[in-house]
C-alpha cells in the first residue's frame, strides 16, 4: 500500500491498528508499524493526525525492543539452564540435543 495515496484519517487508523495488534502477541506488527510510519511520524511535513502516529510509533518502537529483550533473556535462561530442569526442560524443548549435559 502506498501510504501517499490514504487519507490522514486512514493512516491514524491504520497506524493505530497495528499498535493494538501487537499486544495479541504479535511484535511483527510493532515492527511493521515502526518500519512503515516512521517516515510518516517523523519526516513528513506536519499535519493534524501526526502527534497521534508518533505516539503509536514510539510505543510500536518500546513495545518491540522490550518484547526482543524478553525474548532474549528467555533464551539465555532456558540455554544455560535446560539440562538442570530435567523432563519439564526436555518437554519445553523442540528438539533434544545429544550427549551429556
Amino acid at each position: 500500500m502506498n501510504l501517499e495515496r490514504v487519507s490522514n484519517e486512514d493512516k491514524l487508523e491504520l497506524c493505530r491498528k497495528y499498535y493494538l495488534g501487537g499486544f495479541a502477541l504479535l511484535p511483527f506488527l510493532w515492527l511493521v508499524n515502526v518500519v512503515w510510519f516512521f517516515r510518516e511520524a517523523f519526516v513528513a511535513p506536519p499535519y493534524g493526525e501526526q502527534p497521534l502516529i508518533r505516539r503509536y510509533v514510539r510505543r510500536s518502537a518500546l513495545g518491540l525492543g522490550l518484547w526482543g529483550l524478553g525474548l532474549g533473556a528467555w533464551v539465555g535462561v532456558f540455554q544455560t539452564q535446560r539440562a538442570r530442569w530435567g523432563p519439564w526442560g526436555d518437554f519445553l524443548a523442540f528438539t533434544l540435543p545429544l550427549g551429556t549435559p
